[in-house]
C-alpha cells in the first residue's frame, strides 16, 4: 500500500512539472505572437501609406512635347547690295524680315532660322470625378502659361462637366486641336489673327451624352463666358471691361463603322463686345477707306462698346482606305466682325486708346472678316504621312486691292477718313508635307507654304518716293514662301 501511495505520488509531481513546464514555454510563445502581430500591422501600415502614395502617383501624369525646326523663307525683306537703297525688296518695306504666321516674322535681313517652336509640359491630376491640369511653354524667350484650369464631371450620368479656368476656346474644331497631333506646322492665317492664342480665361459647360444614352450619344455642346481679349494676350489677360464673351460650340458624330467611316462637325458662335474710350471708331465706307462713326470724345469714365462676333462651321471627314491607310479631309469656314486697330486685325485692346492717341497707333477700327481652310491628309502606310492644305483669310471683306495704294482715291477721300493698308490684304495660303514616323515618340517633317496676297493698285506712283512706301512690293506677289523642317518628341 504505501508502496502504491509513493508511485502515486511520484507520478502527481511529474505531472506537476510538466503542466509547469508549458506553462513556462507558453508565456514566451505568446509574447513572440504578439511580437509578430505587431510586425505584420507595421508593415501593412507601411504597406497603406505606400498604396496611398502610388495611387495618388497613378493619378497624376506628365506628358509634353518639343518641336525644334529650321526655316528658310524667300528674299522679301532683305537689301540688295547691287541694288539703289530704294530697291522695292530694301527690308524698311516691312520693318525687316519677311512677314508670315510660320512661326512668327523672320528677324530684319534673315531668311533662314533655327527655332524652338514649342516646348510643352503638361500635368493632369485625374480624381474620382475631377481633373486639374497644368501646361506651360518654355522657349528661349520665356516660360508661359497655356493650360491650368479645373474640371469637374458629375457622378450620376458622367455627361455633364464644369471646366473653370486658362482653357482652349470652345470654337470650331482647329483651336482645340493640340499642337503636338497637327499635321501642319501652324493652325490657319485667320486662326491666327482672329483667335490668336487659342486660349481664354473664363469657365466652360459641357455635355458629352455615352452610349447608354442612346441616338444623344452622337451630339455634344460646349458652351463658356471668358473675359474675351481685350487684355491684349489671347484673353489670358485680367478682365478690363464690364463685358464677357460667350463662346459656343454644337457638335455632332456619326460613325459608319461597317464602312469604315466617320463623320464629324459642328456650329460655332462666338458674340462680344469691345470697349473703347477713344474719340473716335473707324467702320468702312464703301470699299475705299474707313469713316469716324462719331466726332465727340465721351464724358470722363464712360466708354463704349462694339460688337465683337463670328459664326463658324466645321468639318471632318475619317476613311480607312484599304491597302493605302487611313485619311482625313477637313474643312472650316468662320465669318464675323473684329475691332481692331490700323494696323492689327487682331482683338482690339483699349489701353491708351484716348483722343491724343494717332489713329495708326490706337484707335478702333471695325472690319468684316472671313476665312475658311481645307486639309486633306493622308497616310501611306505605317510610317509616312502626307498632307495638303489650303486655306484663306480675308480681314476686311469691304475691301477691294486695288483700292489699296490708290493715290488717286486717297486724293479724294472725304477729310477724316483713313485709307486702307497692308492689314486690309486678302492671303490665301497652299501647303504641302510630308511626315515620317520614327517611332511612337518621333516624328520628322517637312512642308512647304506658299501664300499670296491680294494684289493691290499697280497705277501707284513709282517715283523714288513712292518706293519707299511699303506698300509698293505689294503690287506683285511677295517672296514670301517658307520651308519648314522639324523635328518633334512627345513623351
Amino acid at each position: 500500500m504505501d508502496r502504491k501511495l509513493r508511485i502515486l505520488f511520484a507520478a502527481s509531481m511529474m505531472l506537476t512539472a510538466m503542466v509547469s513546464a508549458q506553462d513556462s514555454v507558453k508565456v514566451p510563445l505568446e509574447e513572440q505572437i504578439s511580437n509578430v502581430k505587431g510586425q505584420i500591422d507595421g508593415l501593412n501600415e507601411d504597406y497603406l501609406a505606400a498604396k496611398a502614395t502610388v495611387d495618388g502617383l497613378s493619378k497624376l501624369k506628365f506628358g509634353g512635347y518639343i518641336q525644334a525646326q529650321w526655316q528658310h523663307t524667300g528674299d522679301f525683306g532683305l537689301v540688295d547690295s547691287t541694288s539703289p537703297a530704294d530697291t522695292v525688296n530694301n527690308a524698311t518695306f516691312n520693318g525687316g524680315g519677311s512677314p508670315t504666321v510660320a512661326g512668327g516674322n523672320f528677324p530684319g535681313q534673315a531668311n533662314q532660322r533655327f527655332q524652338i517652336r514649342r516646348a510643352r509640359l503638361k500635368a493632369t491630376y485625374s480624381g474620382l470625378d475631377s481633373k486639374y491640369v497644368l501646361e506651360i511653354d518654355a522657349l528661349p524667350s520665356g516660360i508661359s502659361v497655356k493650360d491650368i484650369y479645373v474640371q469637374l464631371t458629375e457622378p450620376w450620368l458622367k455627361t455633364f462637366s464644369l471646366t473653370m479656368g486658362n482653357m482652349d476656346m470652345p470654337f470650331g474644331f482647329e483651336i482645340g486641336y493640340s499642337s503636338g497631333a497637327m499635321e501642319s506646322p501652324e493652325r490657319s492665317r485667320l486662326e491666327n489673327n482672329i483667335f490668336k492664342g487659342e486660349k481664354q480665361l473664363g469657365a466652360k459647360i459641357e455635355v458629352n451624352p455615352t452610349e447608354k444614352m442612346g441616338l444623344l450619344q452622337y451630339i455634344n455642346l460646349k458652351a463658356g463666358l471668358y473675359t474675351g481679349t481685350e487684355g491684349g494676350t489671347g484673353g489670358t489677360g485680367d478682365e478690363v471691361d464690364r463685358k464677357l464673351e460667350f463662346i459656343g460650340r454644337a457638335g455632332f458624330k456619326a460613325p459608319f463603322n461597317d464602312l469604315g467611316l466617320d463623320i464629324d462637325g459642328g456650329v460655332s458662335w462666338l458674340m462680344g463686345k469691345t470697349q473703347t474710350g477713344s474719340d473716335s471708331v473707324f467702320k468702312m465706307s464703301g470699299d475705299t477707306g474707313f469713316v469716324p462713326t462719331t466726332g465727340n470724345k465721351p464724358k470722363w469714365g464712360e466708354w463704349k462698346y462694339f460688337d465683337r462676333k463670328a459664326m463658324g462651321v466645321d468639318a471632318q471627314l475619317y476613311y480607312d482606305i484599304p491597302v493605302i491607310g487611313g485619311l482625313s479631309l477637313r474643312g472650316e469656314y468662320v465669318q464675323g466682325t473684329e475691332p481692331g486697330t490700323a494696323g492689327s486685325t487682331n482683338a482690339y485692346t483699349n489701353a491708351g486708346a484716348t483722343d491724343t492717341v494717332d489713329a495708326t497707333a490706337g484707335k478702333m477700327y471695325i472690319r468684316k472678316f472671313s476665312g475658311f481652310y481645307v486639309q486633306w491628309v493622308q497616310n501611306l502606310g505605317p510610317k509616312l504621312q502626307s498632307v495638303l492644305r489650303f486655306d484663306q483669310y480675308d480681314p476686311n471683306t469691304d475691301a477691294k486691292g486695288t483700292s489699296i495704294g490708290d493715290a488717286s482715291i486717297s486724293n479724294h477721300l472725304t477729310p477724316g477718313t483713313k485709307v486702307l493698308n497692308l492689314t486690309d490684304l486678302k492671303y490665301t495660303t497652299l501647303g504641302l508635307g510630308l511626315t515620317y514616323y520614327w517611332d511612337a515618340n518621333l516624328k520628322f517633317l517637312v512642308y512647304y507654304d506658299i501664300p499670296t496676297n491680294e494684289k493691290i493698285n499697280s497705277s501707284t506712283p513709282t517715283n523714288t518716293l513712292a518706293k519707299k512706301n511699303a506698300l509698293l512690293p505689294y503690287t506683285k506677289d511677295i517672296d514670301d514662301n517658307v520651308l519648314t523642317v522639324r523635328m518633334q518628341v512627345k513623351f
